[in-house]
């Protein structure tokens, strides 16, 4: 599908994070050495794209039938293989990824989300293309519901803790559309609009907040480039963290 890629490419040049690209070289090797031994913890709601996005991650084949695990599933710690530029590779230990049920009752319970993000460094909350194009992040929807719970679970989780979404199966959206170009535009300001949701509802954490990233589980191009582009957005936030509180 590589018209996929190219709408893809299209949206990034639209809508990336202003400075990213501008310390790419600078933040290679910090991105690298941060990465490593990292923790993350998975969560979402169900079919959102949890277990093939662990999959991808693993190299494995992404599941043909989705299924869930209401009471949670503990994955083994994994090394990660990817190239951030220049066909420059990093090794990124994964260490006890956990994927979880995503219906509401077991996000609330006391052995559901906080205890799986509770230790972990980063959060990856994978949520899809149409919870976005839906703005199912409105107040009263369930992706603001999950918002709001992460705004009440910050206070809990560990120190310096990040916050990422995945905006899972982009790939759909650009198979029913043809003009690449006027989609990637529009991507981009509803992206812009979830962001400030975001930021406004996680307050005062809105700093662990590290931007939101289209992605498709399914396409394996798109997959890479867009997990790469998350990785560098991740650790970018962590490094103008850093160095805004050294300034101040």
């Amino acid at each position: 599908m590589p018209a996929a890629l190219t709408v893809f490419r299209v949206f990034l040049l639209l809508a990336a994070s202003p400075g990213i690209e501008k310390h790419f070289v600078r933040l290679l090797k910090g991105a690298r050495d941060w990465w490593s031994g990292k923790k993350i913890a998975v969560i979402g709601p169900t079919a959102s794209g949890k277990d093939s996005f662990l999959a991808r991650l693993q190299n494995r084949e992404i599941p043909e039938v989705h299924s869930n695990s209401p009471m949670g599933e503990k994955v083994r710690s994994f090394r990660v293989k990817l190239t951030l530029s220049n066909h420059q590779v990093i090794d990124i230990t994964c260490k006890g990824v956990i994927n979880i049920g995503g219906e509401t009752d077991y996000r609330d319970a006391p052995s559901g989300w906080l205890s799986v993000c509770a230790d972990a460094d980063v959060v990856f909350y994978v949520m899809t293309v149409n919870d976005l194009s839906k703005k199912r992040y409105l107040k009263g929807r369930r992706i603001r519901q999950d918002l709001d719970w992460l705004q009440t679970a910050m206070p809990h989780l560990k120190p310096g803790a990040l916050i990422h979404i995945l905006i899972n199966k982009i790939d759909e959206e650009i198979e029913s559309h043809i003009d690449y170009r006027s989609l990637a535009e529009e991507l981009a300001e509803e992206l812009g609009a979830l962001n400030t949701t975001v930021k406004n509802v996680l307050h005062p954490y809105e700093s662990s907040y590290t931007g939101a990233t289209l992605i498709s589980m399914k396409n394996k191009q798109i997959y890479t480039r867009a997990v790469n582009d998350a990785l560098r957005s991740v650790y970018s936030a962590f490094h103008g963290t850093v160095k805004r509180k050294k300034v101040e």
